[in-house]
């Protein structure tokens, strides 16, 4: 056995370990912090599955929080304890130490209800959160994936979506249920994203070229965020599978 002194001593931290092995970790990484706690995280992970990002690290956070301020302050949260969790060498090799970008996800209708939206977006703003809100709901945003789902009839409240959402789905749809967990990667693996990302910009170019007032009904921001993801990962894995 050789001299102990000469034994190649590896550092306990994982990210480390799997560095000697040539395992690269993430070079970004995208931490959403989401309003509902089934559709949205579900929708997310089937787009993590779907783009293969294995240079991004996206880490998904339902926070059940429909307060923009809140949901922020929430997210921000999550950020120190991944700061703490490197620091103390508790990270894993396909997690970055710090996250680049921080996205809430949320609906309109209950803040801009209680008085609460544009103090959210602007406490967001200040401390570098980006927003993808969806007027009235996140609904919204998956109607625009099926044929025939982009639509600018104002719709007041999730309630009025979800009816035209099961429509263009073809089978049941509840909002909070367990069954739409299982309806989310079907959806995002058999539509086309990009129909989804350009029905998206007609629909705010629409609102613009009509001087529509904020929040525009119906609208979305979450092609916005769906660019920062795409833009964040590496050249090879911008494709939309």
């Amino acid at each position: 056995m050789g001299s102990e002194k000469y034994r190649k001593k590896l550092s306990a931290r994982p990210s480390s370990f799997h560095r000697e092995r040539g395992i690269k970790p993430p070079a970004r990484g995208i931490l959403i912090a989401t309003e509902g706690i089934v559709t949205e995280p579900a929708y997310f992970e089937a787009l993590k599955k779907k783009l293969a990002l294995s240079t991004v690290e996206v880490c998904i956070e339902g926070a059940g929080i429909g307060d923009p301020q809140r949901l922020a302050e929430a997210a921000l949260e999550e950020r120190t304890k991944r700061r703490k969790a490197f620091k103390n060498g508790e990270t894993g090799y396909s997690q970055v130490p710090d996250f680049d970008e921080i996205w809430i996800v949320f609906d309109t209708d209950v803040p801009e209800e209680h008085g609460k939206l544009n103090n959210g977006l602007q406490f967001a703003a200040s401390k570098k959160v980006n927003c993808a809100h969806s007027t009235p709901c996140f609904e919204y945003w998956l109607l625009l994936h099926l044929e025939g789902g982009r639509t600018t009839s104002p719709m007041a409240k999730c309630k009025n979506v979800v009816p035209k959402l099961a429509a263009a789905l073809k089978t049941k749809y509840t909002k909070h249920g367990e069954e739409t967990k299982v309806l989310m990667p079907p959806l995002v693996e058999q539509t086309e994203l990009a129909r989804a990302v350009a029905n998206a910009a007609w629909v705010r170019n629409y609102h613009r070229a009509g001087n529509s007032t904020f929040p525009c009904n119906p609208s979305t921001e979450v092609d916005r965020l769906i660019a920062a993801i795409r833009a964040a990962a590496a050249p090879a894995q911008k494709a939309d599978g």
